[in-house]
């Protein structure tokens, strides 16, 4: 697992592309924060990458014009804990659905 800290200027978008370059590679994002800092503001972003995709990442956060700066390192204790107790969460059955909502269901066939 690696730790990206990603600095950018708050102009709209630029958060999407940060994202979408992760999302495009189908990579998980077990954790993701985002954060004013000073005048900036800045993402955090745990992944599970190997060396080829860090080069591609890096590559394409630094094309988008308002990232400032992108440094990657190991992850802090809270981030792991944070990370560890989501991944045990059941996620919801697929056919779930709000009750008494034949309506929207008719709608949809």
């Amino acid at each position: 697992m690696h730790a990206f800290h990603i600095h950018y200027r708050n102009t709209q978008g630029t958060l999407m592309r940060i994202l979408n370059a992760v999302s495009r590679r189908g990579i998980d994002l077990p954790y993701v924060q985002a954060e004013p800092a000073g005048h900036k503001h800045q993402v955090t972003l745990l992944l599970e990458v190997n060396p080829k995709q860090i080069g591609q990442l890096y590559r394409d956060w630094h094309a988008v014009v308002d990232v400032v700066d992108v440094r990657a390192g190991a992850p802090s204790k809270e981030i792991m804990d944070l990370t560890a107790t989501w991944a045990g969460a059941p996620y919801p059955p697929a056919s779930a659905g709000i009750p008494g909502d034949e309506a929207s269901r008719a709608a949809r066939a």
